[in-house]
């Protein structure tokens, strides 16, 4: 683990015992993890003979314009296509330990088209899943309600459970639970640097698995915050009906 300090020179490892951002982001892979600080990640890959395989490379993204990456707004769908490309990159890297010797010999071409494909399945997928279904499931309600209101709290309802039922699904399985306790291991390296601790085993098995920035955490508040959002815009937007249809009539 203290490696980590050689191939993230701008972290500091041990110190205080203050809580500090490391800038430090990550993700589980197939039997390890990916660390990423700035423009630099590590993937480190326990092997079935138990050897830890370890690769550090430098990633700067699809825009490498520090303006366009710094706008608002835009920078984070930059941010989001960047952790899919990357996260899928890693994953593939980690999963290519696995495969049988015929399936390691595939053209670099046709793994790079694979790669595309799966994140463009994904999105599609997760807009299909989280976004559509939802709408059109909410629509059944209208059936015994005409309230904007309640039809977007029942819509935000359904993505909740939505998101909550294909969680515990795939925490079912015997890959993803392994998935997911690198996950947490993930994490508690992450709260051992930030924490100011010293990066051994000793402190990080001390450490919380879980962590304020965790990926899955935020996409659980970006939902309750969507729902809070567009309940508030949508009566903004029936006042501001409401009052042009006033002076229209006044007029």
């Amino acid at each position: 683990m203290s490696a980590l300090h050689k191939k993230f020179p701008g972290v500091k490892v041990g110190g205080s015992s203050s809580m500090k951002s490391s800038n430090i982001g990550g993700q589980a892979v197939m039997e390890g993890v990916m660390m990423r600080n700035a423009d630099k990640y590590a993937v480190a890959v326990r092997k079935t003979d138990g050897e830890i395989v370890v690769k550090t490379e430098e990633y700067k993204g699809i825009v490498q314009n520090k303006k366009i990456r710094s706008l608002p707004i835009i920078r984070g769908v930059f941010s989001f296509i960047d952790s899919m490309v990357l996260g899928m990159s890693t994953l593939t890297y980690s999963a290519s330990f696995f495969m049988d010797e015929e399936e390691e010999e595939k053209d670099e071409k046709k793994e790079s088209v694979m790669m595309g494909l799966t994140i463009a399945c994904s999105v599609v997928m997760a807009v299909a899943i989280f976004m559509i279904l939802p709408y059109f499931l909410s629509q059944l309600f209208r059936k015994f309600t005409d309230s904007t209101t309640l039809n977007t709290l029942l819509e935000g309802a359904v993505r909740l459970v939505i998101f909550f039922g294909y969680i515990l699904l795939i925490s079912r399985m015997k890959d993803i639970q392994r998935v997911f306790m690198y996950h947490g291991a993930e994490h508690k390296c992450i709260n051992c640097i930030e924490h100011g601790m010293e990066l051994n085993v000793e402190n990080v098995l001390k450490s919380s698995r879980l962590h304020k920035r965790c990926g899955t955490s935020f996409l659980f508040i970006v939902m309750i915050v969507s729902i809070i959002f567009f309940l508030s815009f949508l009566r903004f937007f029936l006042l501001f009906l409401l009052f042009v249809f006033e002076l229209i009539i006044v007029h």
